[in-house]
């Protein structure tokens, strides 16, 4: 046997009081974690989870488990089996500056017999950790939904620029790269885009390669592919579209990021996706500002 033992870190801009209420109180747990929550949060206190909304665990009871280790403000741990391999999940909080880091750490007694199975827990702790700091940042959530076979990240904003400025926000690699990517060279009669992304994962160098172009419908419609953000080949590749609008004296965008082959593989996207977008108005109101 060979046991998967997963770790990840995640900094939330809440004090640890808050973020261990977070993690124990019902009320906190429906928004970001389950469905379904009856915990007695105490040392050896039990817990059960379940619904749409957690892995494996579709319909009530779900996982029922003890608390482990109940530390208030510190730490707390419990049972939760995945792919039927017996595992555990410890979640630990320390102070970082004006926040808390929590890291989960989530062990399974023997690697699951499934494919990439150490990205599938990783992934899951991204989604349920960003989430959480979603929560706690008092932004509304949008929970992955692990009964839908065609999982996918939808967001809205409004950018008070017209569609022309918004258009060029995603085209023009001066502007891209005040944004999004790094000395980004963008081809639209060839249909290509390179972000110009170079990064270390798992202790290795990740290169991306240009993406494609898959549909361009100025200044309407912009659908390119998205690569596996670990650099696997052996991942299809999915795809991001981005639909401009007209609202009002301003632009509508709506991101829909799709073509995951399971759910979990949303991992952090919802989180990642809000804070690029984000950037993403401030860079296309301040291009159209100075136009």
């Amino acid at each position: 046997m060979t046991a998967l033992d997963v770790s990840y870190t995640y900094t939330i801009a809440a004090p640890p009081d808050r973020v261990f209420r977070a993690l124990t109180d019902p009320a906190d747990l429906t928004v970001w974690f389950a469905e379904g929550v009856a915990i007695d949060a105490r040392p050896d206190g039990a817990f059960s989870f379940w619904g749409r909304h957690t892995y494996g665990t579709p319909a009530h009871p779900g996982v029922q488990t003890r608390l482990h280790t109940f530390e208030p403000d510190r730490e707390i741990a419990f049972d939760w089996p995945l792919e039927g391999q017996a595992g555990r999940v410890t979640l630990s909080l320390a102070p970082k500056d004006d926040g808390t880091a929590v890291t989960a750490r989530h062990v399974l007694a023997d690697t699951p017999a499934i494919g990439r199975a150490r990205e599938l827990v990783d992934d899951l702790w991204r989604m349920h950790l960003g989430a959480l700091g979603t929560h706690l940042s008092g932004q509304p959530v949008a929970l992955p939904d692990f009964a839908d076979p065609h999982p996918q990240v939808k967001l809205s904003i409004h950018v008070d620029a017209p569609r022309t400025a918004v258009w060029r926000t995603l085209t023009d690699p001066a502007l891209l790269d005040q944004w999004l990517t790094k000395a980004a060279v963008i081809d639209m009669e060839a249909g290509t885009l390179d972000f110009g992304w170079r990064y270390e994962e798992n202790g290795r160098e990740v290169v991306v390669p240009p993406m494609q172009l898959l549909e361009i419908v100025e200044p309407e419609r912009l659908v390119m592919e998205w690569r596996d953000w670990r650099g696997d080949p052996e991942v299809p590749h999915q795809r991001v579209t981005w639909l401009l609008s007209e609202d009002g004296a301003g632009t509508r965008v709506d991101l829909v990021h799709d073509g995951f082959t399971r759910t979990v593989d949303i991992s952090d996207y919802p989180w990642g996706w809000r804070w690029f977008l984000q950037q993403f108005r401030t860079v296309g109101e301040a291009a159209a500002a100075n136009s």
